[in-house]
C-alpha cells in the first residue's frame, strides 16, 4: 500500500471519530440545554410571592369551596403599634402626618420607613402627586423607588427640570443607604460581571482559538503523513476538540481545548491575555457569581435576618416575630430585632431585658449600646444611660449619640454639658442634629433617637461560607455541566496544565504560519520557510534583480490590492465580530477587553430589570442604573474597537 493510500485510510478514520465525537458531544449538550433556565433559589421565588413546593396530584387538588380555603390569607403587616398609631392618627394636614410619623421612625429606629412611603406612591392618601412623592421621600429618604417617582412628578409639573435630574441622581445614591436594595442592585451587579468574565472569557478564547486552526490542522497532518489529505487533519484536530464536550465539560471543557491551540500557536501578547480570559472565566464562574447569589438571596435564605429586617423597616408580621422568637437563644440578631419590637410596642421592662442581655453577649457596637442607653433613659436609669451613651461615644464620632446624650443632659439639668456636647453633635454632622432638632420641636421632654440594625450585620450573615452556591451550580450549569464546574480546583489545575504546557510546547516548535504580504502558509517542514515572508514575497522584495520588471510590478499591483481588499474585510469584522478588533490588529490584550466590555453590555440590556424580580425597591431606577451601565460599557467597547483600527493602520 502506498503511503497516499495509508494516509487517505488515517483520514477516513478520522473523519469517522469526529462524527463519533460530535454526536456524543451533541448529546451531551442537549441534555444540558435540557436543564431549566437559571432561576431564583426557592427562596427568592417565596419572597416574590411563587411559593415553592412539591406538585399536588391532580385527583388530590382541592377545587371549588376547599381551594378558595386552601389558599392562605396574605399576612397583614404589623408596624408595631407605637408607629402605626401615629400614622393612623387623623391629621388636618399631610406636612403634619409625615412630620409626625417621621419623628416616631425616628425615635423608634425606622429611620427609613417603607410601609408608609409605598402608601403614599401608590396614591391611598389624599393630596397631589407631586405632594405624595415629597412626603413619600421624607419618611423613606434611602428607597431608590420613592426618588424615581419624585423625578416623575416634578418634571411632569413642569417648575423645575433640574430638580426632576437632582431627584434622579438622588434614586442612584440612595441605593447604598437602603439594605434590600444595595442586596438587589449589587447581586445584579455582580450577576452581569460575572456573566461577563466567564462569557467575554470565552468569547475572546474562542476568537483566538479559531485564528490559530488552519495551522494546527496543516501542523498535525505532520505527525500522521504528509500525504494526508485536507480533510483527514480537520477530522483529526476537530477529535481532539471535541474530546472534552463528548466528555461532558460543556463550553467550559471546548475552551480549554482552544485555549491549548491558542497557546501554542501565540506569541507572548497572545499567551498573557488568554491567562487573564481564563482567570476571568475563574473568577466569574466561581467567587463573583457566589457572592452575586449570596446578595440576591441575603434576606429570603434567612430567615433570622428577613424578619430582623421587616422589624426594621416597620413592616413586621406575626410570622417575623415567630421567626426571632425561635432564634432568640442562638441568634444576636434575633435578640436585637425583639428588643426593638419591645420597645415600639411600649414594653420597656423587656426591650432592657433583651438588650442587656445583647450586651452581655458581647455586641460592643454603636447601635446596641445607643438604644440600650435610651431605653435606660426612658425607665429613669440617668446614670447608666449616661454610661452606655460614654461608651457608645467612644466608638465613633456619631452625631446621633451626641443628640441623645444631650436630651440626657437636658433631663438632667446638667446645662453646661448640654451645651458642649450639642456644639459637638452640630460639628460632627450639623445638617442631621438640625433636623432632629427641628423634629424635636417645642417638646421640652424632648426625644432620643434609636439607631437602626445596620448594614454591616447583614451584609455579614449574607456573605457567609457557601452561601449563594445554589445560584452559582445553576450559572455553571449551563457552559460547564461536568466536573470543571463542580471543582473550582480542578479547573484551576487543568487550566494551568494548559497554559503552561502549550507555552512549553509552543516554544519548542516551529509552527506554520501565514505570509504578512500574500496570506500564503509558511511551513518549515513544507517549503524551509522561517523568515518573516515566503520564499516567494522575499525575492519579490528584497531581490528584485532575480525576477522581470514587468512581472514584478504585475505582482507588486495584486498584492497592493489585496491589501486594500483585506483591509476593508478586516475593518467590517472588526465592526461586526466583538473582540476581532484586538485580534485583528495584534493586540490580543484588547480583544479580551472588548468582549468583556461587550458582553457586559449585553448583560445589563438583557436585564435592565434586574436577575430577580425587583421587591419593590427600585422601581424604574432598575432601568436608568443597569442602561447607564450599558451605555458605559458600550462606550468602553467602542473606545477598543477605535484604538485597535488606528493601531492597525499605523501598522
Amino acid at each position: 500500500m502506498t503511503r497516499r493510500g495509508r494516509a487517505n485510510r488515517i483520514a477516513v478514520a478520522w473523519a469517522l471519530c469526529a462524527t463519533g465525537l460530535l454526536a456524543l458531544a451533541s448529546g451531551a449538550q442537549e441534555a444540558t440545554l435540557a436543564d431549566p433556565p437559571l432561576a431564583a433559589p426557592p427562596e427568592v421565588a417565596e419572597l416574590h410571592g411563587e411559593a415553592p413546593g412539591d406538585p399536588v396530584p391532580a385527583d388530590q387538588a382541592p377545587t371549588g369551596d376547599r381551594a378558595a380555603a386552601a389558599v392562605p390569607a396574605p399576612a397583614e403587616p404589623n408596624w408595631s403599634s407605637l408607629l402605626e398609631d401615629v400614622w393612623q392618627a387623623e391629621r388636618s394636614h399631610l406636612d403634619e402626618r409625615v412630620r409626625e410619623t417621621r419623628r416616631a421612625s425616628f425615635e423608634l429606629g425606622a429611620w427609613n420607613l417603607d410601609p408608609a412611603a409605598r402608601v403614599l406612591i401608590a396614591g391611598e392618601v389624599d393630596g397631589s402627586d407631586l405632594d405624595r412623592a415629597q412626603a413619600a421621600v421624607e419618611l423613606a429618604p434611602h428607597l431608590p423607588a420613592a426618588h424615581m417617582r419624585l423625578a416623575k412628578a416634578i418634571w411632569l409639573s413642569g417648575d423645575s427640570p433640574m430638580a426632576a435630574v437632582r431627584s434622579l441622581v438622588s434614586a442612584v445614591q440612595a441605593i447604598a443607604g437602603h439594605l434590600e436594595a444595595s442586596f438587589w442592585f449589587g447581586g445584579s451587579a455582580l450577576y452581569f460581571l460575572a456573566f461577563a468574565l466567564v462569557m467575554g472569557g470565552l468569547l475572546a478564547i474562542g476568537l483566538v482559538g479559531i485564528a490559530a486552526l488552519p495551522h494546527a490542522s496543516h501542523d498535525l497532518g505532520h505527525f500522521f503523513s504528509s500525504h494526508m489529505p485536507g480533510f483527514g487533519c480537520a477530522a483529526a484536530l476537530a477529535s481532539l476538540l471535541l474530546l472534552p464536550l463528548a466528555l461532558g465539560e460543556g463550553l467550559l471543557g471546548l475552551a480549554l481545548a482552544f485555549a491549548g491551540i491558542a497557546v501554542i500557536y501565540g506569541k507572548r501578547a497572545h499567551r498573557v491575555a488568554l491567562f487573564l480570559a481564563v482567570v476571568g472565566i475563574g473568577l466569574g464562574a466561581y467567587p463573583v457569581i457566589r457572592a452575586a447569589g449570596a446578595a440576591l438571596a441575603a434576606l429570603p435564605e434567612d430567615p433570622v435576618a428577613r424578619a430582623a429586617f421587616s422589624v426594621g423597616q416597620g413592616l413586621a408580621t406575626p410570622v417575623d416575630r415567630a421567626r426571632l422568637e425561635a432564634a432568640v437563644e442562638s441568634d444576636p440578631m434575633a435578640m436585637r430585632g425583639l428588643a426593638v419590637l419591645a420597645r415600639r410596642a411600649g414594653n420597656l421592662g423587656e426591650a432592657d431585658k433583651l438588650y442587656q442581655e445583647l450586651l452581655a453577649a458581647g455586641a460592643n457596637d454603636v447601635g446596641a449600646l445607643n438604644n440600650a442607653a435610651n431605653v435606660r433613659l426612658e425607665l429613669g436609669h440617668m446614670e447608666s444611660a449616661l454610661e452606655f451613651y460614654g461608651r457608645a461615644a467612644e466608638l465613633g464620632q456619631s452625631p446621633v449619640v451626641l443628640f441623645n446624650l444631650a436630651q440626657a443632659y437636658g433631663r438632667a439639668f446638667q446645662v453646661e454639658d448640654l451645651n458642649r456636647t450639642i456644639a459637638e453633635a452640630q460639628r460632627v454632622g450639623g445638617d442631621l442634629v438640625a433636623r432632629l432638632t427641628a423634629l424635636q420641636g417645642t417638646d421640652t421632654e424632648g426625644f432620643v433617637v434609636d439607631y437602626p440594625l445596620t448594614h454591616d450585620l447583614f451584609w455579614s450573615r449574607a456573605m457567609r461560607p457557601g452561601a449563594g452556591e445554589t445560584v452559582a451550580s445553576e450559572f455553571r450549569a449551563r457552559f460547564a455541566p461536568g466536573a470543571l464546574g463542580r471543582d473550582w480546583t480542578l479547573f484551576a489545575g487543568v487550566a494551568l496544565v494548559v497554559i503552561l504546557g502549550g507555552s512549553l510546547f509552543g516554544s519548542r516548535i516551529h509552527p506554520a504560519r501565514w505570509c504578512p504580504r500574500c496570506g500564503g502558509r509558511m511551513c518549515p517542514r513544507c517549503n524551509s520557510s522561517r523568515g518573516e515572508m515566503c520564499s516567494g514575497c522575499h525575492r519579490l522584495f528584497h531581490q528584485p534583480e532575480k525576477t522581470d520588471r514587468v512581472l514584478r510590478l504585475e505582482r507588486v499591483n495584486a498584492l497592493r490590492n489585496r491589501e486594500r481588499r483585506m483591509d476593508r474585510l478586516s475593518t467590517l469584522v472588526s465592526v461586526v465580530v466583538p473582540g476581532a478588533a484586538g485580534l485583528l490588529a495584534e493586540k490580543p490584550l484588547r480583544t479580551w477587553l472588548g468582549a468583556l466590555f461587550f458582553t457586559l453590555a449585553a448583560a445589563a440590556l438583557i436585564w435592565r430589570e434586574g436577575i430577580v424580580p425587583d421587591p419593590f425597591v427600585a422601581g424604574s431606577a432598575a432601568t436608568l442604573v443597569f442602561v447607564g451601565l450599558a451605555a458605559i460599557a458600550t462606550l468602553l467597547y467602542g473606545l477598543v474597537v477605535a484604538t485597535s483600527l488606528a493601531s492597525r493602520r499605523r501598522a
